[in-house]
């Protein structure tokens, strides 16, 4: 099972595991609580997509999905699927974090979508 959370409400607890999944130091986050989560980069959007998105988000959320989705049949990608999926059996409920304002629509949701999981979405 997965829950997502914005990081800034993120608190450390060493019964959980928490992975950061964007692509970006999340701004204002000290280094301490961020080096409690494990980051998987090769899970995001690469920058071409996620600048092309952020040009119409409203217009260009499908397209995005797509476009996300063709991204993480890559080698890089795959293994940290594979990776977060391990994780997952290892340890049951995996904490996803982001610092997107509304990862409902987002490369969050496209994830859950691609892995055809349901995630559980803590505000």
């Amino acid at each position: 099972m997965f829950t997502v959370q914005r990081i800034y409400a993120y608190q450390p607890d060493s019964k959980q595991t928490a992975v950061f999944i964007d692509r970006l130091y999340p701004r204002g986050v000290h280094k301490e609580v961020f080096a409690t989560a494990l980051w998987l980069k090769d899970i995001t959007p690469s920058a071409n997509l996620r600048r092309w998105y952020h040009e119409n988000p409203a217009e260009n959320f499908d397209g995005f999905v797509s476009r996300y989705h063709e991204e993480l049949q890559g080698d890089a990608e795959q293994a940290a699927i594979k990776r977060l999926l391990d994780l997952e059996k290892q340890h049951g409920n995996i904490l996803l974090l982001t610092a997107i304002k509304d990862p409902r629509h987002s490369h969050v949701s496209a994830l859950a979508q691609f892995l055809g999981a349901t995630f559980e979405y803590r505000d």
